[in-house]
């Protein structure tokens, strides 16, 4: 005879007594309780106010770590400005100033001269705030969220800022002869783990942490697809790393490659295998882009190190353009545009919606010109 219980849409089974299966029961309820809340007000300061968020928040565990780091470094910076402002002296138009202070003056440089956050972080601390006020209702320190109302600045480009920007137009992505010296390059001065993981960021579009996280058995050598379901996470030391899922649950993929790229990373595996039989690693997991110094063996490259390579290399293929890791994504995107259409391009990708995968989508030099040749006939 077996025990078992239900509660909280869960069912248990397999208690060999009734015992057993009470105090699993007590256990379970006692997860489920309701935290107790700290009693505060709409007298209590900001910085305390978004303590209190910020540990509702984190309780639920349901995001990945990095989330939760990046949210109490934004609490952290919204502190600096308003920490010790009242939750009720919060309003609209305070906010709405606050806003275009962050555009227009957010952070002072070393020589005094202060320069506006970008859109984009100014996007992310309204989105924080807003969660934190959303709380406040929620639990009657507020009547109403202010920042319903709150008109946020634009972000106007000047003349000079356009002209640059139609400059750089080709600067986010290698043409075809720029990424094939970039190759060669690295698979002559770059050792073996490195310059591999250079062709798999290039041939599969997958992002640096994605890479990272990479074992062999994630590589179906059968079908040519890299399984890419994880990411590293490193916070502190090279050595201390964690493994993540995906960005979002529609970033897990099967991303098809080339025959080559299968070659190069059944060439890395065996030459890792060969060094682990007569030296120590790290780690006893067997990820692919490791560093080969005997302080780190094993461990996953960081992708602060890899960026530092790909800027290296490119400069010293005499390419002028100003690169990193991420663009390697952008010039994956605009090679294949031409040869696929946007679903299989967002799926490799791992994007939910079409207008990102837009964003990294570049036309190249013979692309824009093709339109042209509609006006041969009439200048003949």
């Amino acid at each position: 005879m077996t025990w078992y219980f239900q509660a909280f849409r869960t069912t248990r089974r397999g208690f060999e007594t009734k015992k057993e299966a009470q105090l699993a029961f007590l256990e379970l309820e006692k997860q489920h309780r309701p935290r107790e809340r700290k009693i505060i007000g709409s007298n209590e300061k900001f910085v305390v106010v978004a303590e209190e968020w910020f540990q509702d928040y984190y309780s639920k565990n349901d995001l990945k770590e990095s989330t939760y780091e990046k949210r109490k470094e934004q609490i952290r910076t919204l502190s600096r400005w308003m920490g010790n402002k009242k939750i009720c002296e919060i309003t609209t138009d305070y906010l709405e100033k606050f806003f275009y202070n962050l555009r227009d003056k957010g952070i002072q440089g070393k020589d005094g001269t202060f320069k506006g956050y970008s859109s984009k972080s100014v996007v992310a601390f309204r989105q924080v705030l807003n969660m934190i006020l959303k709380y406040c209702v929620k639990y009657q320190i507020l009547s109403d969220n202010p920042m319903k109302y709150v008109y946020m600045p634009r972000f106007k480009k000047t003349v000079t800022e356009l002209r640059e920007s139609l400059n750089e137009i080709d600067q986010k992505y290698l043409t075809t002869d720029e990424l094939q010296l970039f190759l060669n390059y690295s698979s002559i001065h770059e050792e073996l783990p490195m310059s591999t993981l250079h062709y798999v960021l290039f041939y599969s579009g997958c992002r640096v942490s994605e890479a990272l996280a990479l074992k062999p058995e994630d590589i179906d050598f059968e079908n040519n697809e890299i399984l890419i379901y994880k990411q590293t996470y490193v916070k502190g030391k090279a050595q201390e790393f964690t493994i993540e899922t995906t960005k979002t649950d529609n970033s897990a993929r099967r991303v098809p490659v080339t025959a080559m790229i299968i070659q190069k990373l059944t060439e890395l595996i065996q030459m890792l295998d060969a060094l682990r039989k007569n030296f120590p690693f790290k780690t006893e997991e067997e990820y692919l882009f490791v560093y080969l110094e005997p302080h780190k063996r094993g461990v996953p490259f960081r992708r602060e190190y890899v960026n530092d390579h790909i800027k290296a290399l490119i400069n010293r293929c005499g390419i002028h353009k100003k690169f990193h890791t991420h663009l390697t994504r952008h010039t994956m995107t605009s090679l294949i545009a031409p040869y696929c259409s946007w679903d299989v391009l967002k799926a490799r990708l791992g994007h939910t919606d079409p207008e990102t995968t837009k964003i990294y989508r570049h036309l190249t030099a013979d692309e824009r010109f093709q339109p042209l040749a509609a006006f041969k006939q009439i200048e003949s």
